[in-house]
């Protein structure tokens, strides 16, 4: 059981959900809230995480990135042989499995009522979802080793599941949410490329080719600060432009400002995988509080311009 709980990695499941607060505390600001759909896309933003954590444990498995893995990172269940190949295969069939039905539950139950093309694109957008979360290491186009992960987790981690669950719970559609999920995304990049400015030297070794890696050492930490600087941008200018429509200017947010500060001083001097590794969990706990207090910030500050909630 224990090897099971490692290859889940449970410590990565409050970035993906905080996805989906930031989308549904910005539906409630504006008036709208479902619990039954609150619930239904935070299981469907779990099962892909999982499905994303086993596949990946397989895939770098598979492919042998695993045997170069910096000295002090997260061991993994296959390559250290606490979980056999076969048997991490069969749980990611079974995720894909249960993402699918997840995606499909949620899905009806967030257009429902709706004309029959918005269940069709929720299905698509899943299914899209799905297969981004099994193939970043899994499968022979495995986009992870091209440099392209970055942008799945911009576009996947931030306006997809930002602006996706604002439109389920409130049934319109609003340009302005992409800047609150292109925040979170960015951040979540951020995450990505601490991980693969940890794992540079011994990713090469195994031919796997992160934007870190093309880019090297001093361009990714150069990357990494604007991922975070962009990430502040877009939270700011969305604070500004939906002020007509709430009347608040909520900057709760800034309160992580210090410590995502912290974060990135101490990226841009970090030298040792040890070092990179050490920001990981931060950087993630700070993405998660950063949508938090976005989202609880202009919901408690809500007033007549804004929908009643009850």
């Amino acid at each position: 059981m224990k090897a099971w709980i490692g290859a889940l990695r449970p410590r990565t499941l409050p970035l993906a959900l905080a996805t989906i607060a930031l989308g549904t505390l910005l539906a409630a600001d504006r008036g709208y809230f479902d619990g039954v759909l609150l619930a239904l896309t935070a299981l469907t933003a779990t099962a892909y995480q999982i499905l994303s954590n086993l596949a990946n444990d397989l895939g770098d498995s598979l492919r042998g990135a695993d045997r170069h893995r910096a000295e002090g990172a997260e061991r993994r269940a296959v390559a250290s042989g606490a979980l056999s190949a076969a048997a991490v295969n069969r749980a990611v069939n079974l995720t894909t499995v249960l993402a699918l039905g997840l995606t499909a539950a949620t899905s009806w139950w967030g257009t429902r009522g709706m004309a029959p093309g918005y269940l069709l694109g929720y299905l698509a957008l899943g299914a899209a979802a799905i297969w981004s979360a099994r193939g970043y290491t899994l499968g022979r186009a495995a986009y992870g080793y091209r440099g392209l992960g970055d942008v799945f987790v911009v576009v996947f981690f931030g306006p997809v599941g930002v602006a996706g669950a604002y439109f389920l719970q409130t049934q319109t559609w609003d340009w302005l949410m992409l800047l609150p999920g292109l925040a979170i995304g960015l951040f979540a990049a951020g995450v990505l490329n601490l991980n693969n400015m940890r794992d540079l030297e011994t990713d090469r070794l195994a031919g796997k080719n992160t934007l870190a890696g093309q880019m090297g050492l001093g361009m990714a930490k150069l990357y990494q600060v604007l991922l975070l600087f962009h990430g502040w941008l877009a939270a700011v200018m969305f604070i500004f432009l939906q002020a007509p429509v709430t009347c608040s200017r909520s900057f709760l947010f800034a309160a992580t400002l210090p410590l995502m500060t912290d974060t990135a001083i101490k990226g841009w001097k970090a030298k040792t995988p040890a070092e990179f590794d050490k920001l990981l969990k931060p950087l993630a706990l700070q993405t998660v509080l950063f949508a938090l207090l976005l989202g609880y910030g202009l919901l408690v500050d809500a007033n007549e311009c804004s929908k009643p909630l009850f």
